[in-house]
């Protein structure tokens, strides 16, 4: 009996029965300040139609559009099947500050969303743009909450209110990281008498997300706004005479592996002011060599968020222009799910 013929053989029918489990590629959104233009009727993006995750809308934005439009865009991500996020503040620091704040913002912000809604469209997610930050401080002279616990009680009531209404909405909470100090070292621009802007940002995701756990409405996960300048120290800084001597995409890794070890999801941002402001060509160019770096130097994301909000690229179709942001995209998915063109 030949037993090496048989132990080759029993490998190779276990191989057959249990296939290497291949990891999933990592999702691409996109969001841009000029949605509409992807529905006027010459758009031509059916490559990234057919290939795009998701799509993130403008809270003011999408509560600007007329109901045609907004029953167009319904129509186009239900059809191309589009996971559907909505950018929006969360606790607002314009509303009242005081106990009331979070029924307050989210009876607001669901106002702005309810046009999409009644038009047909699905809302899977709102990504919270700075909430603690909203309240924590003073903002056109009002006094803020200044106080960590009270910020997170009211956006607790803010996500409990938005799930009574819609219950199918999931919440991530999206950083401006550069702006926050993290386990006591200096923001990016390091102002303020703790050099730090805004804060420490540790204990605050810390407390955000467990509290909300322990409150019954957990984050799905954490979104991380931080572009490409700040990630690698080459926009100029305030107070720092040299940015390079912090090691900001080390500090981005260790939210990520934080937040993923607690079981979140990860999403990153990834574009560039300084492109942003030039042309775009160059939001482009920065845009794409972010997402090299990010692929190239450390665990993949849950997902890419190719997102603009500075006034270039103002081309948002077709993706045959490189330099559109579809065109952008189109590239960016391409790179991230592994495609040949």
């Amino acid at each position: 009996m030949n037993l090496t013929r048989i132990g080759c053989v029993c490998m190779a029918v276990l191989a057959v029965a249990c296939p290497a489990q291949v990891e999933a590629a990592p999702e691409v959104w996109m969001c841009h300040r000029n949605a509409e233009h992807l529905v006027a009727e010459d758009a031509e993006w059916s490559f990234v139609q057919e290939h795009l995750d998701g799509i993130q809308f403008y809270i003011d934005r999408l509560n600007g559009y007329d109901e045609e439009t907004l029953a167009k865009l319904a129509a186009m991500v239900a059809e191309h099947n589009l996971k559907v996020s909505v950018e929006c503040g969360g606790t607002l620091d314009f509303g009242p500050m005081d106990e009331t704040n979070g029924r307050w913002s989210a009876e607001h912000e669901m106002a702005k969303i309810a046009g999409f809604v009644d038009a047909g469209g699905r809302i899977d997610f709102l990504n919270l743009d700075g909430p603690i930050r909203r309240l924590m401080y003073s903002t056109d002279h009002r006094e803020g909450l200044n106080d960590l616990d009270a910020c997170v009680e009211q956006l607790i009531v803010y996500m409990q209110t938005v799930h009574a209404e819609y219950p199918d909405i999931e919440f991530f909470l999206l950083t401006n990281f550069p702006n926050w100090g993290w386990k006591g070292d200096v923001s990016y621009h390091a102002r303020g008498p703790e050099r730090m802007d805004w804060g420490d940002y540790y204990p605050v995701v810390e407390k955000a997300l467990s509290r909300t756990r322990e409150a019954g409405i957990p984050f799905r996960g954490l979104t991380v706004d931080n572009p490409y300048g700040y990630a690698i120290g080459t926009r100029p800084s305030v107070n720092l005479e040299d940015p390079t001597s912090v090691d900001w995409m080390g500090r981005i890794r260790e939210l990520q592996d934080y937040v993923t070890g607690l079981g979140y999801e990860f999403n990153m941002i990834i574009n560039d002011e300084e492109g942003g402001g030039e042309s775009d060509a160059a939001f482009r160019e920065g845009t794409l060599a972010f997402l090299d770096l990010f692929m190239e130097t450390g665990p993949a994301p849950t997902r890419y968020i190719i997102q603009s909000w500075y006034v270039y690229p103002e081309a948002v179709v077709p993706e045959t222009n490189p330099d559109s942001m579809t065109g952008l995209v189109r590239e960016s998915i391409r790179r991230v799910k592994g495609m040949d063109e």
